[in-house]
């Protein structure tokens, strides 16, 4: 994945070998024929790791990935594994293997029953989700030893694949540098965010070789851009997009329609990222960040910057049980488009929209 061309992009979140066939099917009879290029394959963690097992919580393994990259090949698609990291080491309260097995990782171990103290920044309190609950732990970004589990889990996926790209998540990260951490205490958020977007990136674009993808919603200033809490920064992380190479592919995911548009879109590319925006279930508000990233895109080029829009992902954030992957199947071959739905006839109306809308498209 070292030249970034037309990139037209689908997420499925895996777990067990039972959807492997159908994941198969998926590829050569939905997603192959349509013109997807790009497969991006989340696994939080539900993957048999060889190197730890005991940090694994799924049944999809070494054998599985071969049969899928080679179906993957056939039908002219590059798998990027998505390795969660940094933040969503669990959903709310719970965590994953990692840091349940191994709490000293763990930047909030005080929270037990979803509420947590504010933090305190610069004498101001703050809570550190727009809903002032807590929302997922995070591994401490000041504890490196991480990474001595971190990195063989990571290369053992994307080597069984035979990828030459990974996605290393790094969405909806809002507990960093809390102040009840004594590693992190006193030290600011964009920094300690961009040292771990930029250790990760020593290790795969560096040592490995390989290119770098991740989520662009901690790296844009919500008020800036008029954008909610979620898909935008509050905290301060914001200031991370000037401190980590530009050769990382940034996807600011955007799922809802808004006003004003997505001008940090145009934003990242005068920084000299490639973007690839990325939608989810609703078909219209698919259609129109495209129809908005468009825009961007020819403007950042009329203006000379450096980055470039490179394409569109389409998320699937529901586990693609063997039954899912046929719904999504059945109506991605009908070429489902439902102005309506959102649950699996919204994601597929919008991979086919997606397709549909990118033939041609030189980025």
């Amino acid at each position: 994945m070292n030249e970034i061309g037309r990139t037209v992009a689908v997420h499925l979140r895996l777990q067990d070998t039972q959807s492997t066939d159908n994941l198969i099917r998926y590829i050569k009879e939905g997603l192959g024929p349509l013109g997807i290029n790009l497969l991006c394959l989340e696994f939080n963690p539900g993957y048999a790791y060889r190197c730890f097992p005991e940090l694994s919580d799924g049944t999809f393994g070494r054998g599985d990935a071969r049969r899928v990259a080679a179906a993957a090949r056939e039908a002219g698609m590059r798998i990027v594994p998505l390795f969660m990291c940094l933040g969503h080491q669990g959903w709310r309260v719970p965590k994953k293997p990692l840091l349940e097995l191994h709490p000293e990782f763990c930047e909030t171990p005080e929270v037990h029953e979803g509420k947590k103290r504010p933090d305190m920044v610069g004498g101001k309190v703050i809570n550190n989700t727009p809903d002032g609950d807590f929302y997922c732990h995070s591994w401490c970004a000041s504890n490196d030893d991480v990474y001595k589990y971190v990195f063989p889990m990571m290369d053992e996926i994307v080597e069984d694949f035979g990828a030459d790209a990974v996605h290393v998540g790094m969405d909806e990260v809002f507990s960093i540098a809390e102040d009840s951490c004594p590693r992190c205490v006193g030290k600011g958020r964009a920094e300690l965010f961009a040292r771990t977007v930029n250790i990760l990136h020593d290790h795969i674009v560096k040592e490995k070789g390989w290119r770098m993808m991740m989520w662009a919603d901690r790296l844009q200033r919500a008020k800036e851009f008029g954008y909610n809490d979620w898909e935008g920064d509050a905290l301060g992380i914001w200031r991370a997009a000037d401190m980590i190479p530009k050769d990382i592919i940034l996807l600011p995911w955007h799922y809802e329609i808004a006003e004003r548009g997505f001008p940090g879109i145009e934003a990242f590319i005068e920084k000299g990222f490639t973007v690839l925006p990325a939608g989810w279930h609703k078909l219209p508000a698919t259609r129109f960040l495209w129809d908005e990233a468009k825009k961007y895109g020819e403007s950042a080029k009329e203006k000379g910057f450096s980055g470039s829009l490179g394409g569109m992902m389409v998320t699937c954030w529901h586990t693609a049980s063997p039954e899912y992957l046929e719904s999504l199947l059945d109506c991605v071959k009908a070429g489902e488009q439902n102005e309506v739905e959102s649950d699996h006839r919204g994601v597929a109306s919008s991979v086919v929209y997606m397709a549909n809308a990118l033939k041609g498209y030189k980025p």
